[in-house]
């Protein structure tokens, strides 16, 4: 299991005892029962079958620093300074991984998170660069986004991770503090003006190395503003994964 952020402070309540108590039940009770493919049904492993992992298309010969399949005609690096040392992104944002992707953010199918989380965790195993690695961040979501969803997806992607590579997950003193329109929605050069001042981190983290965790990159945008707030706080280096890497929009 991943390590926690926080040292436990006192007596267990009798919530967190119940809490454990829940845990251990659910281990047992998965231990008896098949896991199933949170795709199609079928059985599973690790959160999806081999024919629908079959089904995902992987980022030919992609780029160490931005993640786009090589050749790169429009990197994002050049048209800001890039604060992320490399980006591993290592499937391609199409049909069917984007409906899984929906399926977590928008239908609420956290479990999906797991599936896709499981998915990164397979393909870090053999990087280089997860050895220098001592911490995880996910992308945080602005505290009214977060109420309207129920839960932050790239935490939701960062869990598996953190367990398969025994790292602490950080959350607090991460904050997202201005809500921004969907990222998705608008041009490249939009997404940067949008993103300017969003992030603030309220901790030290003193030559650390630390990876952004996100279910997808497009523009790179939202992961290099934030690689940029963490190194202010004092990362040595910031890296980023996530489980799909799209091409910018033409339009960009």
């Amino acid at each position: 299991m991943a390590r926690s952020e926080e040292p436990s402070i006192g007596k267990e309540s009798g919530g967190c005892q119940l809490r454990k108590a829940v845990k251990v039940y659910n281990r047992v009770l998965a231990s008896w029962l098949p896991e199933r493919c949170q795709h199609c049904g079928g059985a599973a492993a690790r959160g999806l079958c081999q024919a629908c992992r079959a089904d995902l298309r992987p980022v030919l010969d992609p780029c160490p620093r931005c993640g786009l399949g090589r050749p790169v005609s429009r990197c994002p690096r050049a048209g800001e300074p890039w604060s992320v040392s490399t980006l591993v992104a290592p499937l391609r944002y199409q049909d069917p991984l984007d409906r899984y992707v929906h399926a977590l953010k928008f239908l609420s199918d956290r479990r999906m998170g797991r599936a896709l989380g499981l998915l990164l965790a397979d393909h870090l195993r053999t990087h280089d660069t997860v050895a220098s690695v001592g911490a995880l961040v996910p992308v945080p979501l602005h505290r009214m986004r977060r109420l309207e969803r129920g839960f932050n997806q790239a935490l939701e992607i960062a869990w598996p991770v953190a367990s398969a590579m025994q790292l602490p997950v950080l959350t607090a003193g991460i904050h997202r503090r201005v809500s921004t329109r969907p990222q998705a929605r608008i041009s490249t050069h939009e997404r940067r003006a949008n993103l300017t001042g969003v992030f603030h981190v309220r901790r030290k983290l003193d030559g650390l190395t630390v990876a952004i965790i996100d279910d997808v990159v497009t523009t790179g945008a939202t992961i290099n503003s934030l690689a940029r707030v963490l190194r202010s706080a004092g990362a040595a280096e910031v890296h980023a994964w996530a489980v799909a890497r799209a091409p910018p929009s033409a339009n960009g």
